[in-house]
């Protein structure tokens, strides 16, 4: 900005430091790729106002119950008092993950909370993207200003005296929980996966001690079948390979999508070694979803799981490396109480939840039906421009160059290296 030219002394002597505007971001990275916009949109977003929908359903119809199957996702009528969404994140330095959030529940009434982990800043680090990015987003009137991105990795919260699990319990519990990984929840020879999978447990354990109604999982990691651990991914494997041998059903469910040799060696939990690319993703899916029933089974009382989507995208095709997203909602199984002596005269119903097998069965169906973003986008233009353009939006919102990332796009999203 020119200094204004009052006088001779104020060009010297100025009242007050010049405010500088930053001109807009053009430096773009690979989650600002068009594939990234349609996981968040078609999956993180919609599975969450789904949830709210379905929650509202079913206190305005109480016969109506929680299911492993797709319901209706019609329109429902809104309680008149606005509702808070609690969430639990691991965001980029832009918030962009919040910022489509808000466009995708902004009609029902929802105000959103959010606790972030991020290990390179805080929003409690002035000057920083982060800091930057939490003051914009906190001045929406329907984001709560406590809002705050704690300067730790989420893995911290598996010790209970730690920072990041003294925060998980003052924010939570959680309606949302986005775990977008920088590292990887896939058992590899590059960087153990256990401390991810401590982390997972800890929150399990709070959620299911403190969270009431239904809520979502979204864990969004890489898979590289190249550097994969096989001590970890054998233990990994353990309720699957005790499913498929004690379930027929379950074993059944599994054909076309796992060679069911696989699940016949004496020697191992599981022979990964014959398995493809395309086989090896759809194996650590039934794996992850497993492990996590298993944690559902195993907890009093029981929470049933249904994987509500399940997601792929290419990364680095040279390396086989590749993102996959999952979408996990849970529900309490809580049983209404029975008087059985018939002094209360009080009709109640009798509640049923899907059973363990009923759930694993559920989760190889949903596995099934698996989609491949890259192939999607590459045989629907228009689809790839939309989400071009609202990627833009959301983008220009943080305070990116609009035009040269639709540019970006259309020159093929390539990744400058600095």
């Amino acid at each position: 900005m020119e200094p204004q030219e009052d006088s001779y002394e104020d060009d010297i002597i100025q009242d007050s430091i010049p405010v500088h505007t930053a001109p807009p971001l053009n430096n773009f990275l690979p989650w600002h790729r068009v594939k990234k916009q349609y996981v968040r949109q078609f999956q993180w977003g919609y599975q969450t106002s789904k949830m709210i929908k379905d929650s509202w359903r079913r206190l305005q119809n109480p016969s109506l119950v929680w299911t492993l199957d797709e319901t209706s996702n019609e329109e429902v009528q809104a309680p008149d008092n606005s509702q808070t969404l609690k969430c639990l994140v691991i965001p980029g330095q832009d918030l962009l993950d919040i910022r489509a959030l808000r466009q995708e529940v902004g009609e029902l009434n929802c105000y959103i909370r959010y606790l972030g982990f991020n290990e390179s800043h805080g929003s409690d680090h002035r000057g920083t993207r982060i800091h930057v990015a939490n003051n914009s987003v906190t001045s929406f009137s329907d984001v709560s200003r406590d809002s705050l991105v704690l300067h730790d990795k989420f893995e911290s919260i598996a010790k209970t005296n730690s920072q990041a699990y003294r925060y998980l319990k003052e924010c939570g519990p959680y309606h949302v929980v986005n775990l977008d990984f920088c590292g990887s929840v896939f058992p590899n020879t590059v960087t153990s996966s256990q401390e991810y999978y401590k982390a997972l447990h800890q929150l399990l354990i709070y959620q299911f001690e403190h969270q009431t109604s239904e809520w979502l999982l979204f864990i969004t990691t890489r898979i590289e079948p190249n550097v994969a651990n096989d001590v970890e991914l054998q233990n990994l494997c353990r309720p699957a390979r005790a499913n498929f041998d004690n379930h027929p059903e379950f074993a059944t469910s599994l054909e076309g999508l796992i060679p069911t040799g696989v699940f016949q060696v004496e020697e191992a939990v599981v022979d990964i070694r014959s398995l493809d690319q395309d086989q090896m993703i759809r194996m650590f899916g039934v794996a992850l979803s497993k492990w996590l029933l298993t944690l559902c089974q195993s907890a009093s009382p029981k929470w049933s799981i249904a994987l509500r989507s399940f997601y792929r995208y290419s990364i680095n095709e040279d390396a086989g490396s590749e993102m996959v997203s999952l979408a996990f909602e849970f529900t309490r199984n809580i049983v209404r109480p029975v008087d059985p002596t018939g002094m209360s005269q009080l009709q109640t119903t009798m509640q049923t939840f899907p059973t363990e097998m009923q759930c694993a069965v559920s989760i190889a169906q949903a596995i099934s039906r698996i989609r491949n973003v890259d192939q999607e986008l590459n045989s629907d233009s228009e689809l790839k421009i939309r989400l071009r353009d609202a990627q833009a939006d959301l983008l220009q919102s943080a305070g990116y160059d609009r035009d040269a990332y639709i540019q970006w796009v259309n020159d093929g999203e390539t990744i400058t290296e600095n």
